[in-house]
């Protein structure tokens, strides 16, 4: 018999998530968007603020074209560096606000 195939990466929203390599560690993220919405990905803990980024644009293609990120924390704290991995910048498990 043929393996199973492997399981789509968990998204909310119906759109599709960012691409996942299921050998490599990984995390859930909940992301709070602008538009009051909220979604949940799972990411490699190697992918990049970059690539939350990347996912934000393509569930809201017709959302904010500039948007910062930043931590749920108190305070919240910025990301702003998008070469920053999720494990290098403490965000495994995390709640992302997406500001406009």
């Amino acid at each position: 018999a043929a393996p199973a195939p492997a399981p789509a990466p968990s998204t909310s929203g119906g759109a599709s998530g960012p691409v996942l390599d299921e050998s490599k560690p990984s995390t859930s993220i909940q992301i709070r968007l602008a538009d009051g919405s909220r979604v949940v990905a799972k990411f490699n803990l190697d992918a990049t603020v970059g690539a939350i980024r990347a996912y934000i644009r393509s569930v809201r293609p017709n959302g904010p074209a500039n948007f910062s990120l930043q931590l749920q924390d108190f305070p919240p704290k910025p990301l702003n560096d998008d070469a920053a991995t999720i494990a290098g910048a403490g965000l495994a498990n995390a709640v992302i606000v997406q500001r406009a």
